[in-house]
């Protein structure tokens, strides 16, 4: 349940120790995501996956409400220092390695069955994604401060970003387990509908996939 009264928000971008309650956020906004591991594994396996997204990502930033973290999006947005880009994923590759050896991210055994599913997704989200210069990697809003305007903050400040670049679009994918209806109010049309390996393997059951792009409007002037 949101909060009653609407809290004080701010924002910061993310930094390395806020993989722990990031990791938080997203266990409970995407339970799928770790429903075939338990106990502690459970955070550790986020973590990996809030590790994985970071480094695709060029655009990180948190919403801060009642001095904690209450939201989070990660971006990536085509930029001229494509170099740049190269330089940060490659200096951060070698730390989830090694965090992935030293079972920072649950057991290596149970994750490396995920390879296959993973590898597939990969494959599927690009067959569906719009051509375009930016898209949203990472986005949720803890349960307890849905619902009053923090997720709306977070990707108008995201679609300025990428205004900045010139950006023409922004595409995200997302699966019907998720809030794929906060995409469509925002303003996001269903770009492409089909079948989610990795979810539908967590799941143990065919999950529908889908690919949203929202077009900006200085792009049609």
């Amino acid at each position: 349940m949101g909060h009653t009264m609407n809290p004080e928000v701010s924002f910061r971008a993310y930094q390395e120790a806020d993989l722990s309650v990031c990791a938080g956020i997203g266990v409970e906004v995407f339970p799928l995501v770790t429903s075939r591991f338990s106990g502690k594994e459970v955070s550790k396996v986020m973590k990996g996956q809030v590790d994985g997204c970071h480094v695709v990502s060029n655009y990180r930033e948190l919403a801060i409400a009642d001095g904690e973290v209450a939201g989070l999006i990660f971006g990536r947005v085509k930029r001229r220092s494509v170099l740049i880009d190269i330089c940060r994923t490659l200096k951060r590759l070698p730390l989830i390695s090694v965090r992935f050896l030293l079972g920072m991210y649950g057991s290596r055994r149970k994750l490396i069955r995920f390879l296959n599913p993973c590898l597939e997704q990969l494959r599927v989200l690009r067959k569906n994604r719009p051509a375009g210069e930016a898209e949203v990697v990472l986005f949720a809003v803890a349960p307890k401060y849905q619902g009053i305007g923090i997720g709306r903050a977070l990707m108008d400040r995201f679609v300025h970003h990428a205004l900045t670049y010139k950006v023409k679009s922004i595409s995200v994918p997302t699966d019907e387990t998720a809030s794929f209806w906060f995409y469509e109010r925002y303003g996001f049309r269903r770009w492409a509908e089909f079948k989610d390996p990795l979810e539908s393997y967590c799941a143990d059951r065919p999950i529908k996939g889908f690919t949203y792009q929202l077009v900006l409007p200085e792009a049609n002037r």
